[in-house]
């Protein structure tokens, strides 16, 4: 099983990219989440972390394998858990992702049924399941704060540079404590290149051990 991939971002487009690995290019299905993520990233060095699997009708023997990729494998995680509800499956899953995978745990775990209805292919009734079956067992994903208040509203910046990290090795929670250090640093305003720069700043990174 091929679990993670490195490599240069060729291709981008809603609902999958192409990253060349070598001498070899992998196209990757993505959430429309991910797509938004790495869309600053077309032409650099990406890391997805991958999940396998075969789409297709096995009476007939048409199974075609594919590749499935994340920023996290904290991401990756979530999708395994999500798509176990029955009537989600992989394809409209992976398609229903348009928010950061914290933002749709926080609803289920708030049992928020109307939020999670809105998500492209989802609607009330799956919402309903969604929550029956899942509320309690994702709470590690969950970003809200204490009390079940939404999270603030991060700047663009922030989102972009923690991408970058994340990209160059780092696992997203050690991008994220950086980015926000370094946003106390230099603001609110700061661009991403000053952010990442800020953040290589802070001694070596787990990736480095």
């Amino acid at each position: 099983m091929i679990a993670r991939i490195s490599g240069q971002l060729e291709t981008l487009a809603d609902d999958r990219v192409v990253v060349a690995a070598g001498s070899v290019a992998y196209e990757i299905l993505v959430a429309p989440v991910t797509a938004d993520d790495l869309r600053p990233l077309l032409g650099r060095q990406v890391t997805l972390h991958t999940l396998e699997y075969f789409d297709g009708n096995p009476a007939y023997g048409q199974m075609v394998p594919r590749l499935i990729g994340f920023l996290s494998e904290t991401e990756r995680r979530f999708f395994v858990r999500y798509v176990s509800v029955q009537g989600i499956g992989i394809a409209k899953g992976l398609r229903s992702l348009v928010l950061p995978v914290g933002r749709i745990a926080d609803a289920i775990e708030s049992r928020d049924s109307a939020a999670l209805a809105q998500l492209p292919g989802v609607g009330r009734r799956t919402a309903d399941k969604i929550i029956a079956e899942l509320c309690g067992k994702v709470d590690e994903f969950a970003v809200a704060a204490p009390g079940g208040r939404a999270p603030r509203e991060e700047p663009e910046s922030k989102r972009e540079a923690v991408t970058v990290l994340v990209s160059l090795g780092l696992a997203r929670p050690e991008a994220i404590e950086r980015v926000d250090a370094a946003i106390e640093r230099l603001g609110q305003e700061a661009g991403v290149e000053q952010l990442v720069r800020e953040a290589f700043h802070q001694g070596p990174t787990s990736a480095e051990g």
